[in-house]
């Protein structure tokens, strides 16, 4: 008896630690098509994700508006994902044509687990990320940035870090930047350079006479990029030690 008993709990306890929230059952089962990003989209002079899927925030706003109820909503979710159909896709012939008709789960997850999952999605789905940006907000409003760091946003980070399409030739997907990745220029800047002094000195120059003949990297950066164009007078010549110092060590670990 005193074995069965062991056996018994031994048991439960294995059920409590396989059983998965419906957070990780969105993880598993549904965020890699449906929240992970594969390209970037730029028709109609906007730029927007690309998903493999019908993007989950999305989804999920337009199934409550369809369905009405919780009650409705979770109902579809389970009968969808066991039993998907192109008649019952809520975003016609057109999504069916672009995305494919999503794979069935019946047999993966338990009608428990399902309407776990559903349950998820219809109450939760989105609650931790918004809090998440929340503190991050407040982060940055108790902590301003410092005068180099403005410098950067305002005059070097709209095309040396912000993405503005993807490339995915040769089997790989890399950002494309409107000019050579801020991370790269200062790594090979460093790299050619040698000395801090040298970096500072050649950002200086160069951000006030940019020239075709400095470039790092050559006549293709120039032709796919164009030269970059001069910040003469822009900043003090202060303000432009003050940037370089802090391009030199933005990406030190």
């Amino acid at each position: 008896m005193k074995t069965k008993n062991i056996l018994f709990g031994t048991l439960i306890t294995t059920s409590v630690l396989l059983a998965q929230s419906g957070e990780e059952l969105f993880n598993t089962y549904c965020s890699s098509c449906h929240t992970t990003i594969v390209g970037i989209n730029e028709s109609g002079g906007e730029v927007t994700n690309v998903y493999e899927a019908p993007y989950a925030k999305d989804l999920i706003k337009k199934l409550k508006s369809e369905t009405k109820t919780k009650e409705k909503f979770i109902t579809f979710v389970k009968d969808y994902i066991n039993k998907p159909d192109k008649r019952k896709s809520l975003y016609g012939k057109k999504a069916i044509k672009d995305f494919g008709l999503m794979p069935s789960l019946k047999g993966v997850m338990s009608d428990d687990e399902s309407a776990k999952l559903a349950e998820y999605l219809y109450s939760d789905y989105g609650k931790e990320v918004q809090k998440t940006k929340i503190d991050v907000v407040s982060s940055e409003k108790s902590k301003p940035l410092s005068k180099p760091e403005l410098l950067f946003n305002n005059y070097c980070s709209s095309c040396h870090t912000t993405v503005v399409g993807i490339n995915e030739s040769g089997g790989e997907v890399t950002n494309i930047y409107e000019a050579p990745y801020a991370k790269d220029v200062i790594n090979k800047l460093k790299s050619e350079t040698k000395t801090k002094e040298k970096f500072v000195s050649f950002v200086k120059d160069y951000i006030n006479k940019p020239d075709k003949r400095k470039s790092l990297y050559g006549k293709k950066a120039i032709k796919d990029f164009g030269l970059m164009p001069s910040l003469k007078g822009v900043m003090s010549d202060s303000e432009a030690t003050e940037l370089a110092n802090y391009l030199y060590h933005k990406y030190d670990k």
